[in-house]
């Protein structure tokens, strides 16, 4: 099972940027609003920064503000399906088709040994489009993968080591 960080958290969506703006303007009006000069940088230093990426870091002050609009909750005990998913991430993994997503069309594996990368095909104006896993952050819409689209790659991925589940760690998890 994929450890770590999701792959592309340091690529920002146009909405993932406006998020992440908005909570340093809010750490801003905090800090302005204390008199004392060394408070006032001890609050900027320990509170008051964000992190141009989704996944925030620390979540302490404008990190915590940060990392709570762009991603879940999470659960206890760092579980790999639940802990920390993106609200509003473009590629879901889910038992049964949601409503507020299509389908992808297929997945294929490129690439041999321990370079093997997941490709995600959804249709886009009548047309098939090809997304690497460190690309789907860049799908113009949501989509979700369903079984029936990963039970071609079976054998395959049974095989496949942390590294590799690492590598392609892309989506979120609906259950």
């Amino acid at each position: 099972m994929a450890t770590g960080r999701t792959i592309g958290a340091n690529h920002l969506t146009d909405k993932d940027k406006k998020i992440v703006d908005l909570c340093g303007r809010i750490a801003q009006v905090i800090r302005d609003e204390i008199f004392e000069a060394a408070s006032k940088k001890t609050f900027w230093n320990e509170f008051g920064k964000t992190s141009l990426t989704r996944d925030a870091g620390a979540g302490r002050g404008a990190g915590k503000l940060q990392r709570d609009a762009l991603c879940t909750r999470g659960i206890q005990g760092k579980a790999p399906f639940s802990n920390r998913n993106l609200r509003w991430h473009p590629l879901v993994l889910a038992s049964n088709p949601v409503a507020y997503a299509k389908p992808i069309e297929k997945i294929e594996i490129e690439g041999g040994d321990e370079q093997q990368t997941l490709i995600f095909v959804v249709k886009e104006s009548s047309k098939n489009k090809k997304y690497p896993s460190e690309l789907v952050y860049k799908l113009p819409e949501r989509f979700v993968t369903l079984p029936e689209h990963w039970e071609p790659l079976l054998e395959n991925l049974r095989h496949w080591s942390d590294t590799l589940w690492t590598q392609n760690s892309c989506m979120n998890f609906i259950l």
